[in-house]
C-alpha cells in the first residue's frame, strides 16, 4: 500500500535536504581552510604559531596537500624519543625550511628551501632529534635562525 505524499511534504523535504547540503558544504569549506594553531613556540625573538603533529597519522600526513602556510606559522612534529627521523616532500605544493630540534630544545640543523620536486628524496637530521619544525621556505634566513638557537 502506497502512502500519498502531498506537494507540501515534498517541498519541505527538499527544503530540509537543501539546507543540510548548504550548511554541510559551508562547514567542510571552513574546516578545510582553517589554520589550526595548537600553540606558539619561540626561537630567539621570533614567535611561531604551530600546529602540533604528535600522532603517527598526523606525522605521516604532515603538510601534504595544503596550498601554503600563513606567515610566522608552521607544523611542529613531536616524537616520543630522539631519533634520525626522515622527511620527504610527498604531495607537497610549496617549498619549506625544515628546522631540526634536539631533546634539549636547541636547533640541531636546518634544511633550507626544500622544493616539492625533490620527492622522493628523504631528508635526515644531522644528529638525533626529538622535534621537527616545518616553516615556509626562507623563514630561517628571514628570521636569522641558526644552529644552536634555543627553542622555547
Amino acid at each position: 500500500m502506497a502512502f500519498p505524499i502531498s506537494n507540501g511534504m515534498k517541498n519541505f523535504f527538499f527544503l530540509v535536504l537543501g539546507l543540510v547540503v548548504i550548511f554541510g558544504s559551508i562547514f567542510l569549506f571552513l574546516n578545510s581552510h582553517r589554520e589550526a594553531t595548537d600553540g606558539v613556540l619561540k626561537i630567539g625573538e621570533t614567535e611561531i604559531s604551530v600546529e602540533v603533529a604528535d600522532t603517527n597519522a598526523e606525522r605521516s600526513l604532515g603538510l601534504s596537500g595544503r596550498e601554503a602556510l600563513l606567515p610566522n606559522s608552521g607544523m611542529l612534529f613531536y616524537f616520543e624519543g630522539p631519533g634520525n627521523y626522515g622527511f620527504w616532500m610527498k604531495d607537497m605544493k610549496f617549498s619549506i625550511d625544515i628546522i631540526w630540534i634536539d631533546e634539549n630544545y636547541r636547533v640541531a640543523g636546518i634544511e633550507k628551501n626544500i622544493k616539492p620536486e625533490t620527492y622522493p628524496s628523504v631528508y635526515y637530521p644531522p644528529t638525533p632529534i626529538k622535534y621537527v619544525l616545518e616553516v615556509p621556505a626562507g623563514f630561517a634566513d628571514l628570521h636569522q635562525i641558526t644552529v644552536g638557537a634555543v627553542v622555547q
